[in-house]
């Protein structure tokens, strides 16, 4: 597992696939539930007020760690208090590492890609009714 030489530094990912992995984000909410630990929401996010108990899991498995999500897209990879959702983790624990997918030089061809097709999409719906 790689660890960053400098305290004040952020280690930003763009890719979800390579933080996830890299981060051992647990993604799967049967693996939560086999763990002991329900979510109220789907894709494995816990709320605010389910953050006790999620560092209480924590103290008693050191081998996990918990991910913070303080902005919409946006995911640390530590605890913040006042984080909207959070999440589980089971990988690097280097706490200045960041995914934030907006940052991604390729996030216009992306953002262009997806208008494209759904122009084509609204194109062929209009052609359908002619």
């Amino acid at each position: 597992m790689g660890a960053s030489g400098y305290s004040d530094r952020i280690d930003v990912i763009v890719d979800v696939d390579e933080f996830y992995s890299r981060v051992g984000m647990i993604a799967s909410y049967l693996e939560l539930s086999w763990l002991g630990l329900e979510t109220d929401l789907c894709f494995s996010f816990f709320w605010g007020h389910q953050i006790q108990r999620l560092l209480h899991f924590c103290f008693e498995n050191p081998e996990y760690h918990i991910v913070s999500s303080n902005t919409p897209g946006r995911l640390v990879n530590r605890y913040l208090p006042d984080a909207q959702t959070y999440k589980l983790a089971k990988g690097d624990k280097n706490p200045n590492l960041v995914f934030n997918p907006f940052l991604s030089p390729k996030r216009a061809l992306v953002d262009e890609e997806v208008i494209g097709a759904a122009l084509a999409i609204l194109h062929h719906v209009k052609a359908c009714k002619e």
